[in-house]
């Protein structure tokens, strides 16, 4: 997996510097007056997953293996290519900048607090340092975006030429990579069994739904809150699950989550275009 390891980092480093480079310093402004708003998606994105995670998993009866990588999965948020997913489908920019880059910056604090409850509940030991999960979320988030929006102010020019190219190079890499993982990984996710396909659903429907209504009442931010809260940092999940050896079964549960997560995503978007065809907004006189 290092060649699909390297070849993701790349990819995200590549996507989120192109997003960087088209920030505006006035998105902050504009979005920060509204902090109900922010906080109803950061509770759901850091709280209410997670806890719905530790419900779901005990409730399915999922097997130890299983059980650890989907309550990783499930506290682990902030996913990279959220921000990128948002804004390719529609939502407002300045409202996920703003959202990822909080959600990237409280997950420092939120996965190691989270690890320390499923301690307590668990009674193991799985802990994680801090300035790990802060490695992470530093080297595949907060340190391209600032890089974009540095050239983005220094250099205008060139960030907005180089800007769309890295997005399309990006988007060609992340199908590369998810056909990798497929190749590599995709024969033995049906030994998984039901339970633990059923578990990342309803997990994730409930992220989607939640998210969907902490981002309203406005269209653009309803979607843009439902796929930040949605989808998962698995960079997170695998770190945790690589510090405290877990089972490989554990890893696979992530990689299914991705999946899951993902062609939920598809079929919300899709219902929600497909609302806003059938009813369209109407127009005041």
């Amino acid at each position: 997996m290092n060649a699909v390891s390297t070849i993701a980092l790349g990819t995200v480093f590549a996507s989120m510097f192109a997003l960087g480079a088209g920030f505006q310093m006035r998105w902050f402004t504009q979005e920060m007056p509204k902090p109900g708003l922010i906080a109803r998606c950061l509770g759901v994105a850091l709280v209410a997953v997670p806890a719905m995670a530790i419900i779901l998993g005990p409730l399915l009866e999922l097997k130890p293996g299983l059980l650890a990588g989907f309550l990783l999965i499930g506290i682990s948020p902030g996913a990279p290519m959220a921000l990128r997913r948002s804004q390719d489908s529609g939502g407002r920019v300045s409202f996920s900048m703003v959202l990822q880059v909080t959600v990237a910056v409280f997950a420092i604090f939120a996965v190691p607090a989270w690890v320390l409850i499923l301690d307590a509940l668990y009674g193991e030991r799985a802990g994680i340092d801090i300035l790990d999960v802060a490695k992470q979320v530093f080297l595949a988030q907060l340190l391209p975006l600032a890089c974009g929006a540095a050239c983005a102010i220094r250099f205008p020019l060139l960030a907005a030429r180089v800007a769309r190219p890295l997005l399309r190079a990006s988007a060609v890499l992340l199908l590369v990579i998810v056909g990798l993982v497929l190749w590599q990984v995709g024969p033995k996710l049906p030994a998984l069994g039901v339970a633990a396909f059923a578990a990342s659903a309803l997990l994730a429907a409930s992220a989607i739904g939640l998210g969907h209504w902490a981002g309203g009442p406005a269209a653009d931010t309803r979607t843009t809150s439902a796929i930040l809260c949605a989808m998962r940092n698995p960079g997170i999940a695998l770190l945790v699950a690589s510090t405290n050896r877990l089972p490989e079964t554990a890893k696979l549960v992530v990689i299914a989550h991705v999946l899951m997560t993902a062609l939920l995503l598809f079929l919300y978007l899709a219902l929600w275009r497909w609302r806003a065809l059938v009813s369209p907004p109407k127009i005041e006189a």
